[in-house]
């Protein structure tokens, strides 16, 4: 299956609001994880949540490594360092 191209951060914006929260891990060598946080609202959107990471994800390593950027650095920004679960108006 060939790749569209990839928006990292429509990408976790739009998972975001399905109510798939995503968070990167460091990992021993450099490497990061990424983690799946589901949210209630992410029942109702689990098909779609599924399709939009296999069409944008998959196991595309490359993918994997510019999530997992976008959130280390999105995580330094005041704005999403709120505890999970908190809530703030955009």
């Amino acid at each position: 299956m060939e790749m569209v191209e990839f928006d990292v951060e429509a990408f976790v914006a739009k998972m975001d609001r399905m109510g798939l929260r995503l968070t990167a891990v460091p990992l021993a060598g450099g490497r990061f994880r990424v983690n799946r946080w589901r949210t209630m609202q992410a029942f109702e959107h689990s098909q779609q949540i599924q399709d939009l990471w296999a069409s944008q994800i998959g196991d595309n390593q490359n993918r994997i490594d510019q999530l997992a950027s976008h959130l280390t650095q999105a995580a330094g920004s005041p704005r999403e360092r709120l505890p999970f679960g908190s809530s703030k108006v955009r």
